[in-house]
């Protein structure tokens, strides 16, 4: 599992189930990874909501790199280096960026230039649009989190603040450092969960804030069926 890049989204999953990452980079990945209704229902929201928020950055006029997509067939990595790092342009905002730092590969919805006082040039910010209608939610700033670590390997610059573009419409802003602390000791603390992951049958599924949403629920539930558990 070691070789495998995780994502914040696995990175959130795992804060609410040790087994959903097991599965999610075991060898039953390929015949139990399919996303529920409410997952896709979720995915396609989020599209409109990503798309909405594009539309008010071109609406003001903004400079806009739209990532070139991901050719079918094509790895992570190397759309990463395809694609490069449109940064060092003269872009005001980088639309669906992929990044890959320290052994965690993710999109940045948005990267927004702005202008740093103490820095003395202007640097990226994170945003990340989100369904959330009041406000952010631990996983959602561990994503921007890492699209903060990610932008700062990229420019030598570390951002000051990340951005959540909740449902509502309203921006709610995070200080890096306030956040950064946890972040490393979460990375720290997953780091050692993947040296020493279980074999998946050592493993049993327990009910989680995940469950909702969860690809493999499907397959936890016929556990939970074929022992007839009280779950």
């Amino acid at each position: 599992m070691s070789e495998e890049l995780l994502t914040p989204s696995k990175i959130t999953a795992w804060l609410d189930c040790a087994w959903y990452l097991t599965l999610k980079n075991g060898q039953q990945q390929a015949e139990l990874n399919h996303p529920g209704p409410l997952a896709e229902l979720l995915r396609e929201k989020g599209l409109s909501h990503e798309a909405t928020c594009l539309g008010e950055f071109e609406a003001l006029g903004l400079r806009i790199y739209p990532t070139p997509e991901r050719a079918k067939g094509e790895s992570f990595e190397t759309w990463v280096a395809r694609v490069g790092n449109p940064m060092d342009g003269e872009w005001d905002v980088i639309y669906q960026f992929p990044m890959v730092h320290d052994g965690i590969r993710g999109i940045a919805d948005f990267l927004v230039r702005v202008p740093s006082p103490t820095q003395g040039k202007a640097n990226f910010e994170p945003y990340d649009a989100k369904l959330s209608r009041k406000q952010a939610k631990p996983g959602h700033v561990l994503q921007l989190c890492f699209y903060a670590d990610a932008t700062e390997a990229l420019t030598g610059l570390a951002p000051e603040r990340m951005h959540l573009w909740l449902g509502s419409g309203e921006v709610e802003s995070l200080g890096v450092d306030q956040f950064g602390p946890y972040w490393r000791r979460l990375r720290r603390r997953l780091a050692q969960v993947i040296d020493a992951t279980p074999d998946p049958a050592e493993l049993h599924p327990e009910p989680c804030p995940h469950c909702e949403f969860c690809e493999f629920s499907g397959h936890c539930e016929t556990i939970w069926r074929n022992e007839d558990s009280l779950v």
